[in-house]
């Protein structure tokens, strides 16, 4: 029974916000997150100036309470908390942490969300390494990167999260082919975290291009983030309100969020990319969009894109990271869908290598790609690797 008492209370790191499994983030049962509440609380009673027990503790109780703030927030049990760690713990970092967790959905404090992020950005630095959880610096950056895009901190976050390797190599990979192949001066739009953030760990990081603006659709609802976008761009601020969107029902934030890119490619003049999923999450003109091998690019007039996707496969693109035989899939979700991705988007370019003569190319394409098919069905779904498989056999039968 002793046994068993002290399972059931054995402390565990809540998640704050998405780490590398994101996409696998598990759903906890009620009863692990009561017994956690109850861990951390015995844990922060013994030392109240724990900091890592009182994160621990609020996390556990917003996670128990995930989108259950009601209509009164300043009255849930995470703001009750968030008092005790002010009297416990006041202005440290965890504190600061957590209350611009609570900005999001408490109307009373959202205004000083950026301060809180500031804040905890600031006091980060002096942090005991015990207390410092990647997904608490992934959140914090992506925080600061969207209420206060201009501030030098940013950089030592995502210096952290890349020294951390907190996105898997392929995905940066994936990212770094897709920065190199912009033009310069590009504006860059996408929606799925796994293809911005890498991106911007990439220019803050490393200082690659960092010429490239990457723009998180989701941020085009950030006054913040949208009025030092329009500085940077030296462009009139765009005069719309997204309440006036109200006839388009449930597509409102689509129709919004299109205007508003639309109106930066016309008025900033910038060759202008996106990644390939926005086309589901916008109402863009589909034929103005074409595809240049992993991104799709803007253009009002066509053009050859064919040859411009050929030439980021022979000079742009490193490939051949997705052939490595012994290479074990570290965030196995995501890389496993971005390696379907780039089958998807670059299996069609093997006949077209083969069509211009260039069969070497062709091989090499349907090589690279074969292999990432069999790494990627190693552990069964027979038919879906038959299909993949059967596409790009199609792909290399076809005659010059």
């Amino acid at each position: 029974m002793c046994s068993m008492m002290a399972f059931a209370q054995k402390k565990e790191t809540i998640e704050i916000k998405r780490t590398k499994e994101f996409w696998l983030s598990t759903i906890r049962e009620i009863d692990w997150y009561l017994e956690q509440i109850k861990a951390w609380r015995e844990a922060v009673d013994a030392d109240p100036k724990d900091e890592w027990a009182w994160r621990n503790y609020y996390c556990a109780t917003d996670g128990m309470y995930t989108n259950g703030y009601g209509k009164e927030p300043d009255e849930s049990e995470s703001a009750k908390i968030l008092r005790k760690m002010e009297a416990a713990i006041p202005d440290s970092y965890i504190l600061n942490l957590c209350k611009c967790r609570f900005s999001e959905v408490a109307d009373s404090v959202a205004s000083k969300r950026v301060d809180f992020v500031r804040r905890a950005a600031q006091l980060y630095q002096m942090q005991n390494r015990k207390n410092i959880d990647d997904g608490d610096i992934h959140y914090l950056a992506l925080q600061l990167w969207e209420t206060d895009p201009e501030n030098w901190r940013k950089e030592m976050l995502f210096k952290w999260l890349h020294w951390k390797k907190f996105f898997p190599l392929r995905i940066m990979q994936y990212n770094r082919n897709m920065l190199l192949s912009m033009q310069p001066q590009a504006l860059y739009f996408a929606n799925e975290e796994e293809s911005y953030e890498p991106m911007k760990m990439i220019q803050e990081a490393l200082k690659e291009r960092q010429d490239v603006i990457v723009i998180p659709t989701s941020f085009l609802h950030s006054d913040t983030f949208m009025d030092a976008l329009y500085k940077k761009l030296s462009i009139k601020p765009l005069t719309i309100d997204i309440k006036d969107y109200k006839k388009y029902g449930g597509d409102r934030d689509k129709q919004y969020e299109t205007d508003v890119i639309m109106y930066l490619i016309k008025e900033s003049k910038r060759p202008t990319y996106f990644n390939t999923d926005i086309l589901r999450k916008t109402a863009l003109d589909k034929d103005s969009i074409y595809n240049e091998g992993l991104l799709l690019k803007y253009s009002p007039v066509p053009y050859d894109n064919f040859a411009v996707a050929m030439h980021n496969v022979k000079e742009v693109y490193s490939l051949e990271y997705l052939t490595e035989p012994d290479l074990v899939y570290d965030s196995r979700v995501i890389s496993y869908w971005t390696d379907l991705s780039n089958i998807t988007l670059l299996a069609n370019l093997i006949s077209k290598f083969r069509k211009e003569g260039d069969k070497a190319q062709a091989d090499r394409l349907y090589n690279i790609l074969s292999k990432c098919v069999e790494r990627c069905f190693e552990d069964g779904n027979p038919n879906w690797k038959r299909k993949y498989e059967n596409m790009l056999k199609e792909q290399q039968e076809t005659q010059e």
